[in-house]
């Protein structure tokens, strides 16, 4: 009877986790694709449906502050990053909890200068896997 509870207790832990946690990571994930899909296309600034984009992952609270604050950033270009986000993308790409694909967005967005590189091009085709 101990062993059928138990069994039960984890099934219920791992749909928890597949309902509430994986559905957050997911987003965050398709969220730093997104942007970095974003980036390979971006000549100058985003377009208008690419700001549409932007602003909702940007509000998005299931998102990380990192990821929302690259959104926000990328969405304020013109020709390059705005003097107040490359502050708050510095913050961003320091911060110890903020992940890899974080980090190599927030580096990108600080050095765009009205387009990426074709290596930097191949590495955002890496991120929007």
């Amino acid at each position: 009877m101990k062993r059928k509870i138990s069994t039960l207790s984890a099934a219920v832990i791992a749909l928890f986790m597949l309902l509430v946690i994986a559905p957050v990571s997911f987003a965050e994930s398709n969220a730093i694709a997104t942007m970095a899909r974003i980036l390979t296309e971006l000549n100058h600034y985003p377009s208008a449906e690419q700001k549409v984009t932007l602003a909702a992952i940007s509000k998005d609270e299931g998102n990380s502050d990192a990821t929302r604050a690259i959104a926000e950033a990328i969405h304020n270009v013109e020709h390059q990053a705005k003097a107040d986000d490359i502050a708050t993308l510095k913050i961003v790409s320091e911060t110890a909890s903020t992940t890899e694909g974080e980090k190599q967005l927030a580096e990108i967005v600080m050095n765009l200068n009205h387009s990426v590189s074709a290596e930097t091009k191949k590495a955002l085709e890496a991120l929007a896997m």
